[in-house]
């Protein structure tokens, strides 16, 4: 099941909540008002209209034309005896006629209606690609709102703590126990920390603006992920199998697919107009002194025959088509290669992120425990005399990196399962659930 699909299955809670958004809820909006999802629907819709139009060259073509004049005129005529005599010649002229044709041999519309329903396929297999492109796109920007959001609580608890390194600094200089070096160490490392969280902040309101760009509207709060983290294991735990599932259902690799059978289709039709056609004609006709050999007649009459038409020469224009439409199917015979390949790439990736990001977030986890012991056994060695002030502050930093990749790294994973569903064109209700259940905790976006 697609993203598409499961977005239609939540469309009972397309309102926007009171309390703060997680992931599913952010979808459900996407679909209800995101311009970029909403395009896709539109081109979709304008994709499947393409069967009938390709039938619409096998049917009957029934046509009705129709006129009325007034001739107002004269007629110059020698009697018998020589002399020239003028009569007027002052009439209504009247014409109605229908026609159907019916295509009875075309080889080129006959192509045209199975070019028809390939465009069709075509345009489904583009919308699941950029629905579950737009959905992957979602969640990256949803998370960088996330990351931009806590960097912003770290760097001002980063600035805090080197505030108060400052203010002991200045306070042991003045009771003659320290130096002016750690007082202005712990300045530069404070100053430094203030660029941070400017930093920090500006970064948010462009993330949130990309947020706002998918969405068409700005959240006041998201929901943050849970302290508890678990990362099983990937069902299956194979690349081969992988590459095997993108290969069979990546959606955009289906699309170069048709694209290369719609080029096959454009070598026949090209070569089509060397074709004979053959139709058959039902006419009728009512005209009523339609000419100068008609005035005060009224004729009615019916028609039927078979037309055929076989071209001789259209000055070569034909061939080179021919070529042409030879020259574009080879071109995308070899971007099914590259996709294919584009698609193993991608797979592989996003396959070998989710299984090192597992680690990644044990380590960062450990290494965020050790950093807090550093920066407490460094406290303590400074007053027994064994640690620095420069110990303290790069102790400070340590803690702030580490958990501040920490936080990173765990928001890459999540986004790596989602592309990894995505790669092998298998993005759906599951895959958004689960990753929906890390979040939970509301986060404001103010600040």
């Amino acid at each position: 099941m697609l993203v598409r699909q499961i977005l239609s299955g939540l469309c009972c809670l397309v309102s926007l909540p009171a309390h703060s958004m997680d992931l599913v809820q952010a979808l459900e909006l996407l679909q209800l008002q995101g311009p970029t999802y909403r395009a896709a629907v539109h081109e979709r819709a304008a994709g499947l209209e393409n069967p009938a139009i390709g039938r619409a060259g096998l049917l009957p073509q029934v046509t009705a034309r129709a006129s009325k004049s007034q001739v107002d005129g004269t007629q110059e005529q020698q009697n018998v005896l020589g002399r020239r005599i003028e009569n007027d010649l002052d009439y209504d002229s009247e014409n109605l006629s229908v026609q159907l044709r019916q295509p009875l041999y075309n080889r080129q519309k006959m192509v045209e209606y199975r070019q028809g329903k390939q465009r069709a396929s075509y345009s489904e297999a583009v919308f699941d690609a950029k629905t579950q492109s737009v959905a992957v796109r979602l969640a990256s920007r949803y998370f960088d709102v996330l990351l931009t959001r806590e960097t912003i609580d770290l760097s001002r608890a980063k600035l805090k703590a080197f505030e108060q390194q400052v203010a002991a600094a200045k306070r042991r200089f003045d009771l003659g126990d320290g130096t002016i070096t750690d007082v202005d160490q712990a300045t530069a490392r404070r100053d430094l920390a203030r660029a941070g969280v400017i930093e920090a902040e500006d970064n948010l309101v462009v993330a949130l603006r990309l947020l706002q760009e998918l969405l068409g509207t700005n959240p006041d709060q998201l929901s943050t992920l849970h302290t508890d983290f678990p990362t099983p294991p990937l069902q299956p735990d194979n690349l081969q199998d992988w590459l095997q599932k993108a290969q069979l259902n990546n959606p955009s690799l289906r699309a170069r697919q048709l694209n290369h059978g719609l080029a096959e289709e454009e070598v026949k039709r090209a070569s089509s107009a060397h074709w004979p056609t053959l139709d058959l004609v039902l006419g009728y006709t009512d005209s009523e002194s339609d000419s100068l050999s008609t005035i005060n007649q009224t004729n009615r009459y019916s028609s039927i025959g078979l037309e055929f038409t076989m071209p001789l020469y259209s000055g070569g224009g034909v061939s080179a088509r021919v070529r042409q439409a030879t020259a574009s199917r080879e071109q995308a015979g070899e971007e099914v290669n590259a996709s294919r390949e584009e698609v193993f790439s991608a797979t592989t990736r996003e396959f070998r992120g989710v299984q090192s990001g597992q680690a990644r977030i044990r380590a960062l986890q450990q290494a965020v425990i050790s950093s807090e012991r550093a920066q407490d056994s460094a406290r303590k060695g400074f007053l027994a005399g064994s640690s620095t002030n420069v110990d303290i502050l790069n102790a400070e930093e340590q803690v702030f990196i580490a958990r501040r990749d920490l936080l990173e790294a765990k928001l890459r994973y999540l986004l790596a399962r989602l592309q990894l569903a995505a790669a092998v064109g298998l993005l759906g209700e599951d895959d958004i659930l689960q990753v929906n259940a890390y979040l939970g905790p509301e986060l404001a976006l103010g600040y």
